[in-house]
């Protein structure tokens, strides 16, 4: 019997199972990666949309002389950038044909935060 070339069989066979087994594991790394990202984008979303409602609750507070009141006395409020990036849009609802009212009185406020592309928001009733 002729036992020519099997090494070179059996070392191929083994580097394809390590090559195999290493991009196998580099799926993994980087897929996680990716989803530990978006973790942390919500997150700043949701932090995003909570310091919107908390202004809003606070403007409505009737201790708000330190709030800049929202343009055109509706009772809403936008920021582009809270210094991470990240956004809110708040504004309360109170059922009228206004979506937007300077009411706070039985209203719905309603606060989305924004990071990057994901978006998160709250609802609560004042």
């Amino acid at each position: 019997m002729n036992n020519k070339g099997i090494a070179l069989l059996v070392t191929l066979i083994l580097l394809g199972t390590i090559i195999a087994t290493v991009l196998s594991i580099s799926v993994l790394i980087t897929s996680e990666t990716k989803i530990t990202r978006l973790v942390d984008d919500s997150v700043m979303a949701v932090y995003a949309a909570d310091a919107g409602m908390e202004k809003m609750f606070y403007a409505c507070s009737g201790d708000s002389a330190k709030i800049t009141p929202p343009p055109d006395g509706q009772a809403s409020f936008t920021n582009n950038n809270i210094g991470n990036l990240a956004s809110y849009i708040v504004c309360m609802d109170n059922n009228s044909s206004d979506p937007c009212t300077n009411t706070c009185a039985d209203a719905k406020v309603r606060s989305r935060g924004q990071f990057g592309a994901t978006r998160r928001s709250f609802e609560a009733d004042y």
